[in-house]
């Protein structure tokens, strides 16, 4: 609970900071990016940025990811496999002139992942045979819902080649942590446990840190 109130803290702190810089009733977007995004890289997974600029030099951003199928084989030592997973999150974005057409990007927001994994168990399965209750021996499919918290810091450097397109290449960390479960077998402190951080080099990480590497393609205006 410390952890998901400081994680809170972050994200209040971020988003009045913004408020402050500029009132939302006069909001008027400087300029506006859309991205496909290729983000954790080290697993696989794309995404979609949105940017609208409040500044010149900053914007507040929208990252989503849908993925099926995530996880093909008993990934985290729990489940056997993934139905889907969400996520999300949103982000202050701030951009540093380098060279003509070049800027270092520099990110931070507060993140979000839905996801439901499948598990199978042996044990008593309920049924009914000529209105008679009855019970048999047999494999059940089951299914939990988790849901975890996070904060990600990242740098990154985007190349801008003409009017409208850039490519951005960048590297970060994220920290998540289970908040949530509807799991009547696993505790969160069990799905702690056995989290591990994703992609190469994780043994370098404190347990729940993620390594983000990725690049973005998009237009921006």
């Amino acid at each position: 609970m410390k952890k998901l109130n400081a994680l809170l803290f972050v994200s209040l702190i971020s988003l009045q900071i913004s408020g402050q810089a500029l009132p939302l009733s006069e909001f008027n977007p400087k300029f506006w990016e859309v991205g496909w995004v290729s983000s954790d890289i080290f697993i696989g997974t794309f995404s979609a940025d949105v940017v609208l600029g409040f500044r010149e030099n900053q914007g507040i951003g929208l990252r989503t990811t849908f993925t099926q199928d995530y996880f093909p084989d008993d990934f985290y030592g729990l489940y056997d496999n993934s139905n889907f997973i969400y996520r999300g999150g949103i982000f202050h974005k701030l951009y540093l002139a380098d060279k003509r057409n070049r800027h270092i990007t520099l990110r931070h927001g507060p993140r979000i992942s839905v996801s439901e994994y499948s598990f199978q168990k042996e044990g008593w399965i309920e049924f009914y045979n000529s209105g008679n209750r009855q019970y048999r021996f047999g494999t059940i499919n089951l299914t939990d819902q988790n849901i975890e918290l996070g904060y990600e810091f990242i740098v990154g450097i985007q190349q801008r080649y003409n009017s409208m397109f850039f490519l951005e290449y960048y590297l970060g960390v994220s920290y998540m942590d289970y908040v949530s479960t509807n799991s009547t077998e696993y505790t969160l402190n069990d799905l702690r446990s056995n989290d591990y951080s994703y992609g190469y080099y994780s043994e370098f990480l404190p347990n729940q840190f993620q390594l983000l590497l990725g690049f973005v393609i998009g237009l921006r205006k």
